[in-house]
């Protein structure tokens, strides 16, 4: 559909009738076969969305209630340098994919009317344009989220404030009002020139019927010249109406390149959690060694691991406690249980650098951890508690990179699209197929995406508040020995939108250093290590009391006449 023009016309024919039909295919393209099948499948994936958020908000609800804790979507977060505003994702994102899923459902409504039944073509326009706006809005929340996340793990661990409070608030509301509001303005503006060029052109069909109809014999010239005082302003309705749709376009691929920045951003919160796993899985590696040599046990079962040396541990034992001092198991004076306590004896060898590019590269695998994560002996308390918590931050990892993924491929999609109709939105609307191609591809991506992730997340949820040993346990997959690893069960949001972001309590082997706030003093304090390693040879045994303590549960229109016969 572009600026219309007078088409050849032979001798002898109605020229009235063959500009009745190229305006009626320019205005009305004939979709391909097999549409209306196409759009009720989209029809039921929206709502489909629309039920499961509904439902994994409220088991929300009932998870926040089990854990005697008020629901939220934003909070002020506090910090050394001031208060940043961060959202509830889990929340926000089953509440923008129930208004996205809801307004799809609008839009296929009309694409309906207006394609298939011919019906409120003068408000097609409104739809088309509306259907963007909801989806900017979830893409920037989510987008932000990790960009934050990964700016207050890196400023809290490395002291150094990169963005203050009041920027990074100032730019996450910011984009509210920046992109939402100019599209908003430049959607209603263009469905309102549309709006009003298609009621123009229906002047134009009218002349044109009752032209066909008396005029059947008029040539080519007599024609032109009865037809340009309509066609002329109706051309120039839709050429404004054009080059809004250009500009709003234009809007919607910035608005895509900057979230694709933003999520390039929070490519850095990646990269956090990659170096927390690969230290805190050479640190377990290398306790699961002292520990399994000290008790003469094999170390782990892929073939990592250092020789027994009890007759070095004990030539090298450290001297015995003073005759004075109690027995850290005896029990207290004042007759109050005393908490359960393992004597761990830890043997530090002397290694070179050499080995510890070795240690580096032979990480421990997912089976590993999980043998780790069941290992019920006393010695092996807190390395079972470190093995956990490992497996919760390798699927945080593996969920935010999927995200990351989707969301960057989704916007690039959207901003290829954005820019074809910016550039030249008249090659677009020639063929039904482009026009298909521009209108449903975004939301095909979106629907069947926000369904599954919505469908895992609620799976998790059930899976988290039922009992393992009822029926519904056993549907979803809860096991009575998978209990204690579901109290574990981590994802991206836990990272920037659980309650305990506020106190930095993310899953880590020390409660001191916990959350992603901890990382890079730990990766400090492996370049500290690093540094005695290559120092010379030391050896020495270090004996610790460790208190088992249970592990905390981590949350984690009326039809109107148009152009046809």
């Amino acid at each position: 559909m572009g600026v219309l023009s007078l088409p050849d016309i032979p001798e002898g024919a109605n020229p009235y009738a063959i500009i009745f039909k190229q305006i009626r295919a320019a205005l009305n393209p004939t979709p391909t076969p097999g549409f209306a099948t196409r759009l009720a499948i989209l029809w039921a994936l929206a709502g489909y969305g629309i039920v499961i958020s509904a439902v994994y908000l409220c088991t929300m609800g009932l998870e926040y209630r089990r854990r005697e804790k008020r629901m939220w979507l934003w909070r002020l977060v506090r910090r050394p340098n001031g208060r940043f505003l961060v959202g509830n994702q889990h929340a926000l994102f089953a509440i923008l994919s129930f208004v996205s899923c809801s307004v799809f459902l609008g839009y296929f409504y009309n694409l309906r009317e207006v394609v298939l039944l011919r019906k409120q073509q003068n408000e097609a326009f409104y739809w088309r344009n509306l259907i963007w706006v909801p989806l900017i809005l979830h893409a920037w929340v989510s987008s932000w989220s990790n960009l934050q996340a990964s700016v207050l793990s890196s400023q809290k661990a490395t002291k150094r404030h990169v963005v203050c409070p009041v920027v990074a608030n100032t730019l996450y509301l910011a984009g509210f009002v920046v992109i939402l509001v100019p599209v908003l303005v430049l959607d209603v503006y263009s469905g309102s020139a549309w709006y009003r060029a298609w009621n123009f052109g229906l002047n134009l069909r009218e002349l044109l019927l009752r032209l066909m109809a008396s005029n059947p014999t008029d040539t080519a010239q007599q024609a032109a010249e009865a037809v340009s005082p309509i066609l002329d302003p109706f051309n120039q309705k839709l050429g404004f109406f054009l080059d809004l749709i250009r500009a709003d376009h234009a809007l919607y691929a910035f608005a895509m390149v900057v979230i694709i920045a933003v999520n390039l951003g929070g490519l850095g919160l990646l990269f956090t959690l990659r170096g927390q796993i690969q230290f805190n899985t050479r640190r377990l590696t290398s306790q699961i060694r002292h520990s399994s040599s000290v008790h003469g046990l094999p170390v782990l079962s892929g073939g990592q691991g250092v020789a027994s040396t009890q007759d070095t541990s004990t030539s090298s034992a450290s001297p015995p406690d003073s005759p004075t001092a109690p027995h850290p198991l005896s029990p207290r004076p004042d007759g109050a249980p005393a908490p359960q306590k393992t004597l761990l004896r830890q043997v530090f060898f002397a290694r070179t650098a050499d080995d510890g590019e070795k240690e580096g590269k032979q990480q421990m695998t997912v089976s590993q951890l999980k043998d780790a994560a069941n290992d019920k002996t006393p010695a092996g308390a807190a390395q079972r508690q470190q093995a956990k918590q490992l497996l919760a931050l390798k699927k945080i990892e593996l969920d935010l990179l999927v995200f990351l993924a989707a969301i960057v491929v989704m916007s690039t999609v959207f901003l290829g699209l954005a820019l074809w109709l910016a550039i030249s939105p008249t090659s677009v609307y020639a063929s039904w197929r482009r026009m298909e191609v521009a209108f449903l591809l975004v939301p095909w991506m979106y629907l069947v995406g926000v369904d599954a992730s919505l469908s895992f997340l609620l799976i998790n949820s059930i899976r988290h508040l039922v009992s393992p040993n009822s029926r519904l346990a056993h549907i979803v997959g809860v096991r009575a020995s998978q209990a204690d690893r579901d109290r574990h069960r981590g994802s991206i949001t836990g990272l920037t939108t659980s309650d305990e972001f506020e106190s930095g309590t993310l899953s880590h082997s020390r409660p001191a250093r916990a959350g992603a706030d901890g990382v890079l003093d730990d990766l400090r304090e492996e370049d500290d290590e690093d540094e005695q390693e290559e120092r010379g040879v030391h050896v020495s045994i270090e004996t610790h009391v460790v208190e088992e303590e249970s592990p905390e549960r981590t949350p984690a229109l009326e039809p109107r006449e148009g152009w046809h016969a």
